[in-house]
């Protein structure tokens, strides 16, 4: 129970205690028996409708790099086959200024299918949208294994919003799932606790674990170590990346598997490091491209012939798009649309 409290107050602070409740009651508790019933279907329904004529993007999501340093068994990053490359801080603030002129973007998340700190100039981004861009929140997504002192230290002077961990191992098990040194990535990471404290810095801190075959009995181990350290200890089942990774764990709490529109197609903005508009953080091979923001005007891409044909294709129940035709969505598309 004390753990459920925790992560309701970090929820709270990261995108408000109702969406968090309601994913809560919506997931975890027998209320999920209601969702793809007849009538929740027929509700549902109708808030799509409704919703989808109007939202517009509130989050970017950039790939500042596709180079990782990890090799992990959950991961297709050793099959992707896209050209490997850093983002350069001209394209990053080309695309960061095209997006931020169209659409009030209440987030960016600087992740992709790369580790973000093999980019020596990760803190000169940041800082240029928190001198530019002061109101937007900045999320960061690492594996914190090459998190020296120095960069901490770097990142703690920035106005960071949210910082992710994605540990997913104990010291029995990290090696194996994510190849690399499980002592010098918690040394790191507990160095940044450490500093953060010191300086009193309200970054919101994370730590996250994916249930796999290989870690799932030290799930309570990982968070009674690292729940009294962070302010959130994310434990989730992983995707299996539209049908291309078979060896993990999948928990579906609704019975009925059943597919809706996509949220993130109207609520997120994907763009790879090439400055290609993607489908979604799970086209890793940016299969589905729909213009380029160092060439193009976001608010042209988002209204071109293309895009819109999607999101009909979406609302009419037609998944048949590449990628979208093997996507393991039905969780998240059965309640996204009403948290």
């Amino acid at each position: 129970m004390q753990y459920i409290i925790k992560e309701g107050k970090y929820y709270k602070k990261v995108n408000g205690l109702p969406r968090a409740v309601k994913k809560f009651i919506l997931t975890q508790t027998p209320c999920s028996k209601i969702v793809n019933t007849h009538y929740y279907n027929k509700y549902y329904k109708g808030v799509i409708n409704k919703k989808a004529r109007k939202i517009k993007p509130t989050i970017l999501q950039i790939e500042n790099t596709n180079i990782c340093n990890a090799k992990c068994v959950m991961c297709p990053h050793s099959i992707m086959k896209r050209k490997q490359k850093i983002m350069t801080q001209k394209e990053f603030e080309k695309i960061f200024d095209n997006v931020l002129r169209d659409y009030k973007i209440e987030r960016v998340t600087i992740t992709g299918f790369g580790e973000p700190l093999i980019d020596k100039c990760l803190a000169e981004k940041i800082a240029y949208s928190n001198k530019k861009y002061p109101k937007v929140k900045i999320d960061l997504y690492t594996n914190a294994s090459l998190m020296t002192k120095e960069i901490s230290e770097k990142l703690l002077k920035l106005k960071i919003d949210r910082i992710t961990f994605s540990i997913n191992g104990t010291s029995k098990n990290y090696k194996t799932i994510m190849g690399l040194d499980y002592e010098k990535t918690k040394k790191n990471v507990l160095y940044f606790l450490k500093m953060k404290r010191k300086l009193k810095n309200p970054i919101l801190t994370n730590v996250s674990l994916m249930i796999l075959k290989e870690n799932e009995g030290d799930v309570k181990k990982f968070i009674d170590f690292w729940s009294p350290l962070a302010d959130s200890v994310r434990i989730y089942a992983p995707s299996d990346w539209a049908g291309k990774i078979t060896n993990i764990i999948q928990k579906n709490p609704f019975k009925t598997k059943k597919r809706w529109p996509c949220f993130v197609l109207w609520n997120n903005i994907t763009v790879d490091v090439e400055g290609n508009v993607v489908l979604c953080c799970r086209d890793y091979e940016s299969k589905g491209k729909y213009g380029n923001l160092l060439k193009e005007d976001a608010k042209k891409i988002r209204n071109n012939k293309k895009f819109r044909e999607l999101l009909n294709k979406q609302l009419n129940f037609d998944f048949n798009t590449v990628v979208c035709s093997t996507c393991d969505n039905s969780l998240d598309s059965s309640i996204d649309w009403v948290i």
